[in-house]
């Protein structure tokens, strides 16, 4: 203090702000600035967690929606006719839709999913000389039906008549295990 008493008035004044300006320094340095900072911090990781939240309430509607249709596939599947078998079911399709004539062969097979829970039953058939009319109302009966048969694979090619087709299409549909 003898220090400051020695100066003149001018120059404690100045000693003063100079004082004043370094505390007001570090009070912004140390203080404000961190505390501005970290706030931005915790918007920032606040709009994370809302668009983390967000999307996981997205995930969780898709899942909902994706275990209603698995549920309505199994209760589809289990309305089906005891005695219903893919095989026959598509014998009476080809009859229905006036290709039975053309199959040239119609092969059963079964496998199971890559979990192994779930099994499918397969039918591949092979039709010779069709025109495309068959082919779209044979597709149609089998894509419709509320026997949940799907399609797997389609494949069409000329015949030796120019203006017949030949076709292989490829049917599945799940098998409920028995337990």
């Amino acid at each position: 203090m003898k220090m400051l008493s020695a100066l003149s008035r001018r120059e404690q004044n100045m000693v003063l702000s100079a004082f004043i300006a370094i505390l007001l320094f570090i009070i912004a340095h140390f203080i404000f600035f961190p505390a501005v900072d970290r706030r931005k911090s915790l918007e920032s990781q606040l709009n994370a967690k809302k668009e983390a939240l967000k999307e996981m309430l997205e995930l969780s509607q898709d899942y909902e929606a994706i275990k209603r249709s698995v549920m309505d596939e199994i209760n589809l599947t289990m309305r089906r006719d005891k005695s219903f078998t893919l095989f026959s079911f598509i014998d009476r399709l080809a009859q229905e839709s006036s290709v039975k004539d053309n199959v040239a062969y119609m092969k059963p097979a079964t496998r199971k999913s890559e979990s192994g829970d779930t099994q499918f039953s397969i039918v591949k058939v092979k039709l010779d000389d069709v025109v495309i009319k068959q082919i779209v109302d044979f597709i149609y009966k089998i894509e419709s039906s509320d026997n949940l048969v799907r399609i797997s694979s389609l494949s069409i090619s000329k015949a030796s008549d120019k203006k017949k087709l030949s076709a292989i299409v490829e049917t599945e549909t799940i098998i409920l295990s028995k337990g």
